[in-house]
């Protein structure tokens, strides 16, 4: 339910007191969405921007805030708001206004596992939101759309994972791949963060997938980003790929400048990637790479190359630059492009059978759990396996690969990893205590605002728990329990 908290204002006159902000010509109107009975739901504020002579039904686009922003930033910096104006789709700009958890203000909580599915917390909220806007306003349900820039980046790949059924596109500037630690997340600069591997990216995504619409995204990354570095829009590529395409990332099927720019596009490369690496073919993910400058002219910024880059349109504000690409004209014409189209034959559903990643110890006997597939059409069908790759005698990661077609032809092929680990060899990793603990090898003992992280094998301090920027070495043990100090035998 919403409660409507103020009527409609010109968002024109508004911005007529301010000088130097770009005056519009529709409306905005701000709710209350209030929290729903599932788990992790809150009230939360949003606004909703309609340009005049807006056509009907309307494509709508939620776009989400980052971290230390509000629904504000996003009206007044990022050039959406004329963007609107121009191509004549409803503006959506949540609020969190709310939040649980251990985080920076205003962060959406992409990396909890309570917001990270389809019917709790944050991603059921978004989807509850966009259902209350097409309560009033006649929305296209084959153009709803959703973006966002850092935690809000993040959260739109969530909500793109979750409700792939109801979302036509997304767009994730800044952002990161489904399931994601907040370890994934840099605090200094040269950046450093630690990712989920691939192939367990991929395994979420499928877990919680529901439909076989194979949701377009637009990756939008700063190469010199430290906040959120490089390799996270790499890895929110190539996992997008694995998942909806041919699961090639080398095989593009277009790279070029990208256009529209506003001064300069800080050498900014455009690459499209189809199913059959077709330029003529529907995207499954299109990329935005550009190497933008660390500093911006706004005072309350952190210079670490982290933004949302409005144009012409938009403002030099906290988190947004002007100069650079222009992501408005650029993301609404991806958009634009793809509206939702009935997914084609979906081929055939393989599960795997038994733990993904496989773990094992050199020398113990491989057994290949093996895997179903079924189809819709054809029922049952026979899945053939490539193990051949996996050698039990040395220790490494392994791949098995299955694959299944049915009767039209239509191929599907999935992949287990294969762990083999020595239980003899001296284990050590370097890292922070942070991250020591967001990977299970520390703890955290807390005891009212005093936070220490504590190895989980002897228990001893190793830092404060939500330290990034120090070093602290741990050994496993013979029980596989992480210590601070090396076992027999093993250097330290």
């Amino acid at each position: 339910m919403c409660i409507r908290l103020l009527g409609q204002a010109s968002l024109a006159a508004a911005l007529l007191l301010s000088v130097g902000v770009s005056v519009f010509a529709g409306t905005t109107e701000t709710f209350t969405f209030e929290a729903e009975s599932y788990s992790g739901s809150r009230d939360r504020e949003y606004s909703v921007y309609r340009p005049d002579h807006l056509g009907t039904p309307a494509p709508m686009v939620m776009v989400l805030h980052g971290c230390r922003q509000t629904e504000d930033d996003v009206l007044q910096d990022w050039g959406l708001t004329a963007a609107a104006d121009r191509y004549g789709f409803v503006l959506v700009t949540p609020f969190i206004t709310s939040y649980d958890g251990l985080r920076n203000p205003n962060c959406w909580g992409f990396w909890f596992d309570h917001h990270q599915h389809e019917g709790r917390g944050e991603p059921e909220d978004l989807h509850r939101i966009a259902q209350d806007v097409e309560e009033r306003v006649a929305i296209d349900p084959a153009r709803r759309y959703i973006a966002g820039l850092s935690s809000g980046g993040a959260m739109a790949v969530v909500a793109a994972v979750t409700h792939n059924e109801y979302w036509a596109a997304a767009a994730s500037a800044a952002g990161l791949p489904y399931g994601e630690d907040a370890t994934s997340v840099s605090f200094q600069c040269p950046g450093t963060a630690s990712f989920h591997a691939l192939s367990r990216v991929v395994g979420d995504m499928r877990d919680e997938l529901d439909d076989p619409y194979p949701i377009p995204l637009m990756v939008i990354q700063n190469e010199r980003d430290c906040t959120v570095i490089e390799q996270a829009g790499l890895n929110l590529r190539d996992a997008h790929l694995a998942v909806f395409g041919s699961g090639a990332p080398q095989a593009s099927a277009s790279s070029v400048p990208c256009t529209p720019f506003f001064v300069e596009n800080h050498g900014c490369r455009h690459e499209t990637f189809t199913t059959d690496g077709d330029p003529g073919s529907r995207s499954v993910v299109e990329t935005l790479f550009y190497a933008g400058p660390l500093a911006t002219p706004n005072s309350q910024d952190t210079d670490h190359g982290h933004y949302w880059i409005g144009g012409e349109d938009g403002n030099n504000g906290k988190w947004s630059l002007r100069h650079g690409p222009s992501l408005p004209d650029i993301t609404w014409d991806f958009f634009a492009r793809h509206p939702r189209v009935p997914a084609g034959p979906a081929g055939p559903r393989i599960t795997l059978l038994g733990p993904d990643p496989l773990p094992l110890e050199v020398g113990q006997a491989f057994v290949d759990p093996g895997a179903t597939a079924t189809d819709p059409e054809d029922g049952n069908l026979p899945v053939s396996a490539d193990c051949t790759s996996v050698d039990t005698t040395r220790a490494g990661r392994y791949t098995c690969t299955y694959s299944a077609t049915d009767s039209d032809g239509n191929m599907v092929s999935v992949t287990r990893e294969v762990d083999i680990t020595d239980p003899n060899a001296c284990v050590e990793v370097s890292a922070s205590p942070r991250t020591h603990v967001t990977t299970g090898r520390a703890v955290v003992f807390s005891w009212f605002f005093f936070h220490r992280a504590l190895a989980s094998g002897d228990r001893r301090d190793i830092g404060f728990a939500w330290d990034d920027w120090s070093r602290v070495t741990l050994y496993e043990d013979e029980e596989r329990q992480w210590v601070t100090q090396p076992r027999e035998g093993c250097p330290q």
